[in-house]
């Protein structure tokens, strides 16, 4: 039987470099369907891409297809959720995958639409993944969920939601938790940082609000902190954005606190995890950032905004991590290095939070039992 997860985009809207996404993009994703490989099923992972021809390549039996983009004078092939290939729609005319996932935002788009059409003439399913905390109701999207076999989100607060409005009501609506490889994603045994050592890793772009971080490493260091220091690694989506944060490093006075490290491989993250003291998700429109629970199973606990969405679903304030509102980011950050004994604490309860639910094993089992119920 043939599975694939469809992303309905290009890497480039999502803000990931191309050649990057086998090792950095979905990899909750990348390693369940691996499993479902060692059950005898075919697996691929499918996306969009600028080039003009479609292209291909396996790797461990785990195979990834690039369909192009069509083009448009006005630029909506930028726009993630206006993208369209008339070669992918083409291509599952011809050879229709058993299953497919439709990995899309909940806002949906009219290419998702389009393609659902396309699937169930050919008698086979699709499962609707959503992500995101925001949802467009139109008559589009109302058919594209009722004929939608089931739907995965990636949180109990999305579910819950979700299962409160028209739109999804009386809908199968599953948890699909985005685990991490806890073999690869683990704490190592250090001596404690002599000075709080921050880090964010994520898009660089206005709404991620990484500002806030830069603001806590000043807090920081008039409450006595005085090395403190924060790594930004990331693809940028935004120059204007990143020029604003690299003014506000100088007009603070944290060229030698605060440094901008770029796009680093997804291999390369657990050390960065491994060496830090906090990690910083300063989002107020946070949703499932695997990048908090990789950071959780290395024993390094997760600031985050309570919001709908992600972090407050994972984090639970002063017991596994930081957990607050914008106008006290800074400060609660503060608070929580000024007690060491806490910080201990909150590093184990971190670890065990994600070990224990969020493992890539127990996204490999909702996976199967997702596509298993949909053939």
């Amino acid at each position: 039987m043939k599975v694939t997860i469809l992303h309905p985009f290009t890497p480039q809207a999502a803000g990931v470099v191309e050649k990057s996404v086998p090792t950095y993009h979905s990899q909750p994703h990348v390693l369940a369907m691996r499993n479902l490989i060692s059950e005898g099923h075919e697996c691929s992972m499918e996306y969009f891409t600028p080039k003009l021809f479609k292209y291909n390549y396996a790797n461990d039996a785990l195979n990834w297809t690039f369909f192009p983009v069509d083009l448009t004078l006005n630029g909506d092939h930028k726009k993630w959720k206006k993208q369209t290939s008339k070669a992918c729609l083409k291509s599952y005319k011809k050879h229709t995958p058993d299953v497919t996932i439709i990995n899309m935002s909940g806002h949906s788009s009219p290419f998702s639409y389009e393609l659902s059409k396309v699937i169930l003439a050919s008698g086979k399913k699709y499962i609707a993944m959503l992500g995101g905390q925001h949802y467009s109701e139109n008559e589009r999207n109302k058919a594209y969920y009722k004929n939608a076999h089931h739907i995965l989100v990636h949180t109990h607060m999305q579910k819950k939601q979700m299962e409160s409005m028209d739109l999804f009501k009386d809908k199968d609506i599953r948890v699909f938790p985005l685990g991490v490889d806890c073999n690869v994603f683990k704490p190592l045994k250090k001596e404690k940082n002599k000075a709080p050592k921050l880090l964010y890793v994520g898009r660089i772009v206005e709404w991620k609000r990484i500002h806030l971080a830069i603001e806590a490493v000043k807090e920081l260091m008039n409450s006595g902190f005085e090395n403190a220091t924060l790594d930004i690694i990331g693809p940028v989506s935004s120059e204007k954005y990143l020029l604003a944060l690299k003014q506000l490093v100088i007009d603070l006075k944290l060229e030698n606190n605060v440094f901008f490290l770029g796009h680093k491989e997804h291999s390369e993250l657990p050390t960065y995890f491994q060496e830090a003291d906090l990690f910083t998700l300063p989002s107020d429109k946070e949703t499932f950032g695997m990048v908090m629970i990789e950071a959780m199973a290395c024993g390094t606990p997760v600031a985050g905004i309570n919001c709908p969405g992600g972090p407050a679903d994972v984090i639970t304030h002063g017991v596994n991590g930081v957990l607050t509102s914008p106008e006290k980011y800074t400060k609660e950050i503060v608070n929580y290095f000024t007690d060491r004994q806490q910080q201990s604490k909150i590093s184990e309860q971190a670890i065990y939070k994600a070990v224990s639910e969020y493992s890539i094993e127990a996204t490999s089992e909702v996976l199967k039992q997702s596509v298993e119920s949909a053939l």
